[in-house]
């Protein structure tokens, strides 16, 4: 067996049994705003969360996001999450999260546009932990998925708010 299957399957394991209860409720919390973002006309499921919230939130409601999450969302942006299906090494590695972190840093942005990107890579932790590219052994990977989902507990009931 090559080892890289071997490995996959350890963690595989790790997943499966020593997985924090806060990455269930990332996941749940997740579909709950995917029920919400898929109606969103993009092919591109990044695109359609990034739209949802743009379309969803006025510049106050998004301020008053934007206020609670801003520790969670400065720790997740200390060093931006890379997409896991590239090698650390490829320099497109952390591109997509680089941008958005640029956004959310520029305080001529607007509040919306500030959340938009902070939704984007919120989109980068979902991926890596549902795809299983996160690793419960690893304390970067818990942080990582932790304050998501702080983020994602003010983010989806604001966003039901706004849309109700």
């Amino acid at each position: 067996m090559p080892i890289n299957m071997a490995l996959r399957a350890e963690l595989a394991y790790r997943i499966r049994t020593i997985s924090p209860a806060d990455w269930s409720e990332f996941s749940q919390l997740w579909m709950a705003f995917n029920a919400i973002y898929g109606g969103e006309p993009d092919r591109n499921e990044r695109a359609r969360v990034m739209a949802c919230v743009r379309r969803a939130f006025t510049e106050r409601a998004a301020l008053r996001v934007l206020r609670s999450v801003t520790r969670s969302a400065e720790r997740i942006l200390e060093i931006p999450p890379g997409n896991m299906l590239l090698d650390i090494t490829d320099p497109n590695f952390r591109v997509v999260s680089e941008r958005c972190a640029g956004i959310y840093r520029d305080n001529s942005q607007s509040a919306v546009e500030r959340l938009v990107a902070v939704a984007g890579i919120l989109y980068q932790v979902r991926c890596n932990l549902i795809h299983g590219s996160k690793d419960p052994d690893s304390e970067r990977d818990r942080m990582l998925v932790r304050e998501s989902l702080a983020v994602l507990q003010v983010l989806v009931p604001a966003l039901e708010k706004e849309l109700m």
